[in-house]
């Protein structure tokens, strides 16, 4: 009887086995799915600031920017043609007879039309980084060797034919000009410097109009604070 009992319940074995595969294969769609929507979202990123950059590009910047949209899901972004926060990295942009190092802007609201050809940024605000030596040839004295001393001031190692000089110099916003004054020198009368650090180089016509608001000293070079708003891209 018991055997006999086994006998009927082995047909729904197969049954019970199938029913028991279902929730893998359901687990496996979503996960296949869910891969598809990250995939396309990054996919949409990637577009998105590949266009945007190669747009700003023709705004002034000598080579296209590297820009980095921020927020997920990202194709409702796409959809809408608005992205609220990006970052902005631009190298070696020729401003006049300055050559800046590196440009960092935190950009915000940014809007384009459909072809990603036009569009608007609501504000950046950022730092452009001037080496010293980029500095120093734009002053039109390459030799010209400068470090950090403070937020505010450098050294300078300076040639006065006979010896070298070590000096100390401010650099300050002045305009729209890095102004450079000498304040003392070791060993000589202040004087004896001539004009070698006493110098001011301008800073006119920033890409996408930003505005040169303030410097201060790092150990890389000289930081302008640069900011925009309401800035326009039409490609």
């Amino acid at each position: 009887m018991s055997a006999f009992s086994a006998d009927l319940t082995r047909p729904d074995l197969p049954a019970r086995k199938r029913r028991r595969r279902w929730p893998y294969v359901v687990l496996i769609i979503i996960l296949v799915l869910a891969g598809l929507v990250v995939l396309g979202d990054r996919v949409a990123k990637s577009y998105a600031e590949h266009r945007i950059a190669s747009e700003i590009q023709k705004e002034g910047f000598g080579a296209k920017p590297d820009v980095t949209i921020y927020g997920f899901p990202f194709v409702t972004q796409v959809l809408d043609r608005r992205f609220p926060h990006a970052h902005m990295t631009a190298r070696n942009v020729k401003e006049g007879p300055l050559t800046i190092s590196r440009i960092d802007g935190d950009v915000r609201d940014v809007s384009v039309d459909s072809g990603f050809r036009r569009g608007t940024i609501g504000s950046v605000d950022g730092t452009a980084t001037v080496s010293f030596g980029n500095l120093a040839k734009a002053a039109g004295q390459p030799d010209l060797k400068l470090s950090a001393a403070g937020p505010n001031t450098v050294k300078a190692e300076v040639d006065l034919d006979i010896t070298t000089a070590e000096a100390t110099a401010q650099i300050t916003k002045v305009g729209n000009e890095i102004k450079v004054h000498a304040v003392s020198v070791e060993g000589f009368p202040l004087s004896d410097l001539g004009d070698d650090l006493d110098f001011s180089v301008p800073v006119t016509g920033l890409p996408m109009g930003l505005k040169f608001r303030s410097l201060s000293v790092s150990s890389k070079g000289v930081a302008l604070r640069i900011t925009g708003s309401n800035l326009k891209f039409d490609g």
